[in-house]
């Protein structure tokens, strides 16, 4: 039996890529600097894309509002961190409405402004 490959891209996925491209373009123009400045890992330059609400949950990828800028340090990090990143609004649950989107917002902007700490019991 002859097998073929699985394409490495949906057609659907590659009609999104220009869109994608200039979704990206957007939001690092709109935050140049990495809006989560984590202390000691921070490159401080937003390079990566990061979704609040990721495509495995429901989240869109071309969605400005779902879309933070990130340097890559962080990113890994916060990825690596989904409980912290939960509580700091970096990343919200597949079943989040759109108040939860705000609250994630705000604190997000808490986080960055300083006004929301590390406490003891962050492993950061």
């Amino acid at each position: 039996m002859k097998r073929s490959r699985l394409k490495p891209m949906s057609a659907k996925r590659r009609s999104q890529i220009p869109e994608r491209q200039a979704l990206r373009e957007r939001v690092l123009e709109r935050s140049s600097r990495c809006e989560a400045n984590l202390d000691t890992i921070c490159s401080y330059h937003a390079t990566d894309v990061h979704e609040i609400k990721t495509r495995a949950r429901g989240g869109s990828i071309l969605d400005d509002d779902n879309c933070v800028g990130l340097c890559r340090n962080c990113h890994r990090w916060i990825t690596d961190h989904p409980a912290w990143a939960l509580e700091h609004g970096f990343m919200v649950h597949s079943w989040a409405t759109e108040a939860d989107m705000i609250a994630a917002q705000r604190a997000r902007v808490m986080w960055t402004r300083g006004v929301m700490t590390v406490s003891d019991d962050d492993p950061f």
